[in-house]
């Protein structure tokens, strides 16, 4: 479908969530994307649905817990949407990180399904309207030729890193939000899991953006060693958002210098805008988290912090699947 005016929201209910008649939905939003949840609203009830819309004011966040309500409404939907403003590693919000779990938590536990929006905005609408089934089945591929893998990774400008993936869970999100139980971001497309730790070793260069904090104006180094942060360090001109990073890396020690997930954008129609709900999903991109693993490996944590590299070559156990950005599969 064309995204036009608020087409896109169309393509979200019916394709990504597949709304049925008769189906409960809550949004929870602010003053922000009162315009997307209209649009959302909109084609919800063309669809014969029905739609209840919290609003979080701007002068209670952060908000740290749900209330009773909120929780009754979570768990009796089919479908949650969350389209929120929000930076999550921004230090005065990471009071919200228990209030943001619970809101895709509680409905998936009762077989609601659950569509994470946060911070979704009009710059991110053509990377709604994509081919799922070309997204899906590259997913699935991939999960394939990376399962139980040495990954290695290099770039141009340095990245040189391998790690395995043995045993490990390779999760999919191909915006296909349809059955009970599950929760999908929109902008959706891309492959991720987390590397066994102590297997990490090695450079990277993030010339793409930091969750949180926006796009870099200046690339950096990371040097890694058992899957930590050993050493940081920028290449030629500083960029102001390193010390942030550096600041989100030491409240939640060591596990925010630990590297909790890799992950490889799929999205044809994603562009890169500072906003890691895209920027992750950019084609030809790939990404490191540090902190939390979302129960892929063993760092836990409240932080999740991605970092966007542009433009890699992907060996996978020495077969070479991306070069410089191009998937070369068939090959």
């Amino acid at each position: 479908m064309e995204v036009t005016n608020s087409n896109y929201a169309a393509v979200i209910v019916s394709d990504c969530l597949g709304i049925q008649p008769g189906e409960e939905v809550v949004i929870v939003t602010d003053k922000s994307k009162l315009e997307i949840t209209e649009d959302l609203a909109y084609f919800i009830k063309e669809a014969n649905a029905k739609v209840s819309v919290f609003y979080i004011p701007e002068n209670i966040r952060p908000v740290e817990r749900i209330t009773d309500i909120h929780a009754v409404s979570l768990i009796s939907a089919d479908v949650v949407i969350y389209v929120l403003e929000t930076e999550s590693n921004e230090i005065n919000l990471s009071k919200e990180t228990a209030f943001r779990h619970y809101l895709f938590t509680l409905p998936v536990q009762y077989k609601g399904r659950v569509c994470m929006m946060p911070g979704f905005s009009d710059q991110m609408k053509d990377a709604v309207a994509v081919d799922y089934s070309r997204i899906k089945e590259k997913c699935h591929r991939l999960k394939s030729v990376l399962a139980n893998k040495t990954i290695r990774i290099e770039t141009d400008l340095g990245t040189d890193i391998e790690f395995n993936l043995q045993g490990r869970k390779i999760e999919i999100d191909d915006g296909d939000i349809t059955k009970p139980g599950i929760f999908g971001n929109i902008p959706a497309g891309e492959i991720f899991t987390a590397p066994v730790e102590d297997t990490i070793n090695g450079k990277i260069v993030i010339d793409g953006s930091i969750g949180g904090l926006g796009e870099l104006k200046h690339p950096f180094y990371i040097e890694l060693e058992s899957g930590k942060i050993k050493d940081m360090q920028p290449i030629g001109e500083k960029d102001e958002l390193v010390d942030k990073f550096r600041e989100v890396c030491e409240l939640d020690a060591p596990a925010t210098k630990t590297v909790g997930e890799f992950g490889i954008g799929l999205n044809p129609g994603a562009k890169i805008i500072g906003n890691m709900l895209m920027d992750e999903k950019v084609e030809g991109t790939v990404h490191f988290a540090f902190g939390d693993s979302y129960g892929l490996g063993k760092s836990s944590s409240k932080f999740h912090t991605d970092l966007l590299i542009k433009n890699p070559s992907i060996f996978a156990d020495g077969r070479c699947i991306m070069e410089k950005g191009k998937f070369i599969l068939d090959h």
